[in-house]
Parts: C-alpha cells; structure tokens; sequence
C-alpha cells in the first residue's frame, strides 16, 4: 500500500498530511517552545521516526540525487549546532536532516549502476533463498553477481526470482541461462499484487529456469550459527513429524517452527477467514508469548536468578528462536522490537513504551528502508500502535469483577485495539474482514499459548520416553483443538465481509484522520469532527461494498486456459477449460472484491446459456474460440491463430497470442463488461 502511495502521489493523502501537519503545528507550536522541546526529549523517536519514514517515501518519488543536499543538511545540522547553541534553531534542520538521510538512504537502496537484462543472458548467480513448498516449480531467489552483456561480464548484485523443477541448496553457485523478465501482475480482479510484493524485497526480474538451463560451478557454504540454526530446524522438524498425525503436524511446524510449506489449502483459508492467518506465521504473537512465559517462570526464581540475569536469558532465548525459525524479516522485526521493549521496561522504567516501538522501527528502517513497504511490517507496528493506544481506553469502558471474565474481556479489548489501525490495511491488501476476529483473538490467545508451551517443553524433554508421549499427545490435543476452533469460527453465518476495494488516498487519510483523534482527543470539537469523518469513510467503504455485490458484469481473465465468468447481483456464473484448480484460484481472488455465490462448470463444445436479469447471455465454444453475445454485442475470444470468418465487435486473444492491431490481449490484463 505505501509503495502504491509513493508512486502515486495522489491529492487526498497530502490533503490530510497538511490538515495534520495544521494542527499539530497549532495544537503544539502554539503552546510554546519549551513545551515543544520538552516533548521532543521525553520521547525524541515519536518525532524522528515520521520524519524518517516521509522520507523514505520522498526516495521513492524524487527523481534527482539527494545526496548532496542530504550532506548539506547534516553539516548545516553540525554548523548551528556548535555555532548558534539553540535548541529552536537546530532541531528544524536536524529534523529536515533525518528527512534526508530517509530519502538518501532508500535511494542508495534502490539505486543500481547496472541493471540486469531482459532476455536470455548468461548469469552467475548465488542461491540466497529456497521455497520448501512441494510443487512441481520449486522457487529460488538468486543474487546475480554477474552478467554477460555483448560478449564482456559485468558485474551485477542484484536478486532475481527463479523457477526449478529441482530444489537447489542455499549457498549454490551457478551459471544459467534463464530468460528474465520484468515481473508484472496478470491484471485480474483481486488477484495478489505480486508486483508490489517482489518490489517491497527490491526485485523486479522473473524467470524459469530448467534442468539442462544451469550448471552448478561451486558452493559457498553458510557461516557457522546459520548452519547449527538449520540443523537445529531441522531436527526438530523431525521430532514433530515423527510424533503427530500429518495434519498436526502440519500446523504444529507452522506455529512452533515458522514452516508453512505443509499447510494444507484448506487450512490456510480457514484461518484466513477466520482472522487467525498471523498465527500462522511465526511473528509478534509469538515471540511476545514465549517472551512473556519464559520471563514469567525465570521471574518467580528471583532467589537464585536477578532481574537482570532474567532479562539476559529471555533476550538470548529469543535470538536463538529467532534463528532456528529462519531468521525471516517478520521474526527478527518481532524479535528486536520485544527486546527492545523488554529492556525499556527493565532499565528505563520512566520512558516511553511508544518511544521504544518507533525507536526499533527506526533501526529497522536504517537497516533497510524497504521494510516500510512489507505488509507484515506495516501491519504489526500498526497492530503494536493500536494496542498502546486504545487497550487501556477500551479495557476502561466496561467495569468487571469477576476475574474470569475479566481476562475475557480483556482479551477481547486486546483485539479490538489491535485492529483499529490494521483494519485499512487489511481491506487494501486482502479486500475482506473477518466479523468474529475478537471471537478468534480470544481462543488464538489461550490455544496459541499452550501450544508454544508444550512445544517448548516437548522439545526440552523429548529423550525422555514416557514424558515424550504424555507431551506429544497434550500437544496433539492442543493443536486439534485449535484446528476444530478456528473451522467453527470459519463455519459462523456471516464470518468473513467481502468486496472492499480501497485505494492507498482512502488509507493513507483514515489514518491521518484516526492520528488527529488520538493526538487531539481532549479537544471536543476535533474529536467530533475526527469521528464524524471516520464514520463517513467507513460508511462509503461499505457502499462501494454493496455496489460491488450488485455488480453485472462479464469477465475473461488472463489465463493460459480460458475462465469466463458472468456476474448478476449475488450470483456468480463461471466456465473454464482446462485445470479447475487454476479457474478456482481466478474465480477465488474475483469474489473478494466481487462477492457472489459462485457455480464453476467446465465448458462444452455447443451453446451455453447464461441469464443474467434483463440480460441473456449465449457462449458458443468451438475449436478455435469461443463466441460470447449479449444481444448487443458479440465477443471472440480467439484461441488460435485463426481468425473468425464473421466479424464480431470485438476480438479477445488469448495472452499466449502475437498481439494484433484492434485486438485486446489478455496479456495486457483481464477483459471486462459491464452491463446497463
């Protein structure tokens, strides 16, 4: 989302980026300088971490070096500093220094001397990254070191995504030949942005690769720890699969060990609709439990264990996690910013727990700016912000005695405050919301909890025969449990709303407006008018929702295979050659921002007949293409080389075609009509 933001500057986000950047000026400013400078040194990162952040965003968009004025800045920074001794003077320039180093940075990031090719080239390359899932193309992602260009090698340092039918080893050094290309999205409706995705981790290359296209030439082996990591992993992989039923397994190395590659497809849409795909993956939920049991238990051995030595093992404990979970991003983001947290609350008991989270944002960032443009990123320091800010506001508006209910209700307060600042981002990414989540967060909690617990111990105690299989079927319990929860929450009426399209201007002002609230809350007519906004947002979110329901219209997707589906108020009509497990993926993505009930049949040669309200719809398969007519007008989706013999009013070509003048390639993205 904030990558589409930096791309496209739209009107609405610096509309509110003004509107806010007003009233802190005159809600803050206003009160006097040595309140402002006051503010700043309590909790310097709430204002350094923005700035920064902006100007990541600014990297993005400027098309000039910033370089040079980034250097001005700092030594104008320096120059005031040691010449003018004046905290007002200093901190405008310091602050439009921290701007620059954001924007500098990310551009030194994303700036590259020599690009790769598109085509067919010979590269070196290194393997940094393998997919375990089990399918026939196994994903690599590979560091080109370098790159055959008229004749000569360049040197190169770039990653590329790469497809192998043969699953090579991280540290493989190869020479291919691979025919790259810039990654593009197929253009169907609700389909995952994959350009986004790839151009958050900065690669924009794609290719495949086959058996007889590389030859390995060496192998550079990992250092020491990410060697002992793995095996690590690797064992213990082993101890669950050895000790559960597949399809606990399954979950238990997805939860315990951060490995999704067995998860069943069934499974991961289950938790995706019942709001619970962020246990999933192993990430600030985790790591913020085994935290807080490990701490927990080394707290009540205060006899023999201080505080300080407590502190010590829980922040080794939770590196080590980090690194036999396989180091990812979300894992380490998790993994610094609880550590960080931890020792704010240990060492400096007066500062600000806000101040940490944006503090360990900040390094993250300067580490590698890209971060910013992750969903996981985005969603877990949106969840973290949500929890500071509104848990003790929400927990506060229902008073409860009994102890019991008390957890529950706090439980239910955690979830709905981690969702006040995520729900945007969840409808721009995912076009749905799962209603039960507060129900979800509650079981996720306690279930998620025992079974890193039992993991932990199992793993702890495993040599010992009896006790190995009385914490192996506990864990097994524990893990069915969850499997059975989260498909009842699944199965509830009305669990999942879908058909939110929301554009990165909507975003990037419910935001805005929801950070005016919180900073002005103590001024009553801000608040109204903060509230007021947000109500009508969320209100034409879901206008925009229903309209999408009510939608008729016709849609040929960009497939290798035809997929042809034709949509009347709740009612989705879909018709596909070739695999059905590729017209299930299409038609899936299409009711997300589509909703209907859908009915998926294979297409036959002869008439078919579609009625859609007022309108009749006949599509007439033959050998060579397919025939679509509305009464008003006819549709070829040209198959072949061949062209008709009738001229219809428009020629649809398959995306494998040669593109023709007057035609419409599917290549260039799905083919929609609308009906009146």
């Amino acid at each position: 989302m904030l990558q589409k933001l930096a791309q496209f500057c739209d009107e609405s986000p610096c509309v509110s980026f003004v509107i806010f950047a007003c009233f802190s000026f005159k809600e803050y400013f206003g009160e006097g300088a040595k309140t402002v400078l006051l503010r700043f040194y309590q909790s310097p990162f709430l204002y350094l971490t923005p700035l920064f952040i902006l100007g990541v965003l600014f990297g993005e968009l400027a098309t000039f070096s910033l370089q040079w004025v980034f250097l001005a800045s700092f030594f104008g920074t320096l120059l005031t500093f040691f010449i003018l001794k004046r905290a007002l003077v200093v901190l405008p320039v310091f602050a439009a220094t921290i701007f620059l180093l954001g924007a500098t940075i990310d551009q030194q990031v994303r700036h590259r001397d020599n690009e790769l090719s598109e085509g067919i080239h010979s590269r070196v390359g290194v393997v940094v990254e393998v997919d375990q899932d089990e399918k026939t193309w196994k994903k690599h992602i590979l560091r080109v070191e370098s790159e055959q260009q008229n004749g000569k090698w360049v040197s190169m340092d770039q990653e590329v995504v790469v497809y192998n039918q043969q699953r090579l080893r991280e540290g493989d050094v190869l020479v291919f030949r691979s025919d790259l290309n810039t990654i593009q999205n197929s253009g169907n409706p609700g389909e995952f942005d994959a350009k986004a995705y790839w151009y958050a981790k900065n690669i924009t290359k794609m290719g495949f690769m086959g058996t007889e296209d590389y030859a390995l030439v060496d192998f550079q082996a990992p250092n020491w720890l990410s060697e002992q990591f793995r095996r690590t992993r690797t064992y213990l992989s082993s101890l669950i699969s050895n000790s559960l039923p597949e399809e606990e397994a399954s979950l238990a190395r997805a939860l315990i060990l951060g490995d999704k590659s067995k998860l069943s497809g069934e499974t991961r849409e289950s938790f995706g609709n019942a709001g619970a795909m962020h246990v999933l993956a192993i990430s600030g939920l985790h790591v913020g439990i085994i935290m807080y049991l490990l701490f927990f238990l080394l707290k009540r051995a205060n006899r023999w264990i201080s505080r300080r030595t407590a502190v010590m093992i829980t922040l080794l404990f939770l590196w080590a996690f980090a690194g036999v979970t396989g180091g990812s991003p979300s894992v380490l983001r998790a993994t610094l910013m609880f550590s960080l947290l931890l020792l704010g609350q240990q060492w400096a008991r007066s500062g600000s727990p806000m101040n940490t989270l944006f503090f360990s944002a900040l390094i993250l960032l300067l580490i590698n700016p890209l971060l910013l443009f992750d969903i996981g990123f985005q969603l877990s320091y949106a969840a973290m912000l949500g929890i500071f800010i509104f848990f003790d506001r929400i927990k506060a508006l229902v008073k409860i005695r009994n102890k019991w209910l008390l957890k529950a209700w706090e439980g239910t307060a955690l979830g709905i405050s981690a969702q006040m600042f995520t729900i945007p981002i969840v409808l721009y990414h995912f076009h749905q919301f799962p209603n039960y989540f507060w129900i979800t967060n509650l079981g996720i909690m306690l279930l998620a909890g025992v079974i890193l617990a039992l993991g932990l111990i199992f793993f702890a105690f495993h040599f010992v025969p009896i006790l190995n299989l009385f914490l192996a079927m506990l864990l097994g319990w524990s893990l069915f449990a969850l499997l059975q929860f989260v498909d009842w929450v699944d199965r509830l009426p009305y669990g999942v709303a879908k058909g939110f399209e929301l554009s990165p201007s909507a975003v990037a002002l419910f935001l805005a407006v929801l950070f005016i609230l919180v900073v002005f809350y103590q001024r009553k007519r801000v608040r109204y008018m903060a509230i007021a906004v947000m109500v009508i947002m969320v209100g034409s979110w879901q206008w925009d929702r229903f309209d999408a329901m009510r939608t008729t219209e016709m849609i040929i997707y960009n497939s290798n295979s035809p997929v042809i589906s034709c949509k009347h108020n709740g009612e989705v009509h879909a018709f596909y050659l070739g695999k059905k497990k590729n017209a299930d993926r299409l038609i899936s993505a299409y009711q997300k921002v589509k909703p209907g009930v859908v009915q998926l049949d294979s297409l036959q040669n002869g008439i078919t007949s579609v009625q859609m309200g007022d309108h009749l719809i006949r599509i007439v398969k033959s050998d060579d293409g397919i025939w679509i007519d509305d009464g008003k007008k006819t549709v070829y989706l040209r198959m072949r080389y061949r062209l008709p013999e009738q001229k219809p009013d428009a020629i649809i070509d398959m995306p494998y075609l040669e593109n023709r003048e007057g035609h419409y390639s599917l290549a260039g993205g799905a083919y929609r009509h609308q009906f009146n």
